[in-house]
């Protein structure tokens, strides 16, 4: 219970104080939303409602532990746990050409109501890593800080991934 009451904090902190100005990933008319999170798919991926249509997302730029990986289910619940009871906004790299992950998931950045950037959010608790993948994004430099501030602190799977670096994803 401890550990909860200390992940909520944190991440009411994160959120609230990101690494830079253009970490915020504001709700515009090239987002979609208000949705909410129906179900948490993936340590990386959430299936969204948005009005009536289902959406279903994989977060943009984030590389966390897959299936069979150290810090899988953990990640998973963290990623459900940031996306729980709060309204969300979807926007993409290319508002004219939402691009798709080998599973049909859009790719996306998460936001919410604050503007808070959720996959930079994600990064900074510790639970992935930045991935450059699918490009660098326009949140190359907010991600590749709140990567490098989650290692210095050693927070949440970072203490397993500085033991072994073949367990950091996108590694």
């Amino acid at each position: 219970m401890k550990n909860r009451s200390l992940f909520l904090t944190l991440a009411a902190v994160v959120a609230l104080s990101l690494p830079s100005p253009d970490a915020r990933a504001q709700a515009s008319a090239d987002s979609l939303g208000p949705c909410i999170a129906v179900r948490v798919a993936d340590s990386d991926a959430a299936d969204l409602r948005c009005g009536r249509e289902l959406v279903r997302v994989r977060l943009r730029n984030v590389a966390a532990p897959r299936s069979g990986q150290v810090g899988y289910t953990e990640a998973v619940r963290a990623l459900a746990e940031l996306l729980r009871a709060r309204e969300l906004f979807v926007a993409f790299e290319d508002p004219e050409r939402p691009e798709r992950d080998p599973s049909g998931r859009l790719l996306a950045y998460l936001s919410d109501r604050g503007g808070a950037n959720l996959n930079v959010v994600f990064v900074l608790l510790g639970w992935a890593s930045y991935s450059a993948d699918t490009g660098a994004g326009r949140f190359e430099k907010s991600f590749r800080a709140a990567e490098q501030d989650a290692r210095a602190e050693r927070r949440a799977l970072w203490t397993v991934w500085s033991v072994s670096a073949e367990h950091a994803p996108g590694r």
